[in-house]
């Protein structure tokens, strides 16, 4: 008899797809086979407490489920022990669980509560027999419950394994498509410095040497020297655009000395804006190093593209198995929306939350900007 019970249990929660269902399922055989008036099912929540999740034969209801505080009455303390409890003569004291229960006003009730262990310890769910007429579930009754919650256990285990699986999936595709979409406003900035800067150098460039041709051609020679100073004075603004471009690709300053050196290599190759770097040489992976770097460059362009700053410093320290960085200016600054970063900085958050680490922005109108950036690394 127990092993066709069993095996019905067994069942029901591998074949179900919906808890609730399946628990109401499991609540109606075991009701069914130890002859009692009915079962309640509940469900651990985070906190500990157990929620109402079914029940045989009153439906749950359409209200606020019931809810037992950790470790309270014979569920919780069967959740909370891991051990059956078995109750002749209870009087719950909740008049929603006494509805339940179809309970008369002063009527006590024989009850067996289960709980449904989990490995590693503890209990995901508890299963609470109940009978009106005054009985003592015996230790062949309480046997047989408990393999039956040890069943809903497993698949109550395995339904929030899963839950947490999708949570970390959508996590992680949200993740990377913010990781995708920082990579590709990465090169459309690299881009946009190219053609605002190389392109039209080159194209001055090209203008002065082909004046100079025509004038050499008239043997003007004045004319030719003055087209060729400006043709030379282009090709040197080329070459600095050239490697201010490739820097912000790659730094050979950050893969040979460090991440402060590195930092400090960037800040003077900055037009236009005074960058003071204040950091400390220190072990950092390299991957955090490099993130670190890009998030710092990524913060200093958009001061001098936005700020209309005169003065930005840099800021890199180690507070125990802490990084900090910060990129602070004395610019217009900007109200920093309530949730979520600014569009402009959602590239960094992004590089940030990949390293486990936390980005903040301190600003007001007239008031600068501090970005400020904080990465966990392993001691």
């Amino acid at each position: 008899m127990d092993d066709a019970v069993i095996a019905k249990v067994a069942r029901s929660v591998t074949r179900e797809p919906s808890l609730p269902l399946m628990l109401a399922e499991v609540a109606r055989l075991l009701a069914d086979t130890l002859g009692a008036d009915g079962c309640l099912a509940f469900l651990a929540d985070s906190g500990g407490d157990l929620v109402l999740a079914a029940s045989h034969p009153r439906p749950a209801g359409a209200g606020a489920p019931l809810r037992v505080p950790e470790g309270s009455g014979a569920a919780g303390r069967a959740a909370a022990d891991g051990v059956p409890v078995v109750l002749v003569a209870d009087r719950p004291r909740h008049p929603l669980h006494r509805e339940l229960l179809g309970l008369s006003p002063g009527q006590p009730v024989s009850r067996l509560c289960v709980p449904a262990r989990v490995a590693g310890g503890g209990s995901s769910a508890v299963l609470a027999v109940h009978s009106r007429a005054r009985r003592e579930f015996g230790e062949a009754e309480v046997d047989l419950a408990q393999r039956v919650a040890d069943l809903v256990g497993l698949r109550v285990s395995v339904a929030a394994a899963l839950a947490t699986m999708r949570d970390h999936q959508d996590e992680w595709d949200a993740v990377v498509a913010g990781a995708v979409a920082a990579q590709e406003a990465e090169r459309r900035r690299v881009a946009a410095d190219l053609h605002d800067g190389l392109t039209q150098a080159i194209a001055s460039l090209t203008f002065h040497l082909s004046a100079a041709d025509v004038a050499l051609g008239d043997g003007d020679v004045a004319y030719v020297a003055e087209q060729v100073a400006a043709a030379r004075s282009l090709a040197d603004l080329a070459l600095g655009e050239t490697r201010s471009a490739i820097t912000g690709l790659h730094s050979p300053v950050l893969e040979n000395q460090g991440l402060a050196a590195g930092l400090t290599a960037m800040a003077r190759a900055v037009p236009g804006l005074r960058v003071d770097v204040d950091a400390a040489e220190f072990p950092v992976p390299h991957h955090v190093s490099t993130s670190l770097f890009r998030v710092a460059q990524e913060a200093v362009h958009n001061v001098v593209k936005h700020a209309e700053a005169s003065r930005a410093v840099v800021r890199l320290a180690r507070h125990g198995h802490m990084v900090l960085l910060s990129v602070t200016d004395d610019g217009c600054g900007f109200d920093p929306p309530d949730e979520g970063p600014a569009y402009g900085l959602r590239g960094m958050a992004e590089r940030v939350h990949l390293l486990g680490g936390r980005l903040r922005i301190r600003s007001g109108p007239g008031a600068g900007t501090t970005v400020e950036v904080t990465v966990p690394i392993a001691l």
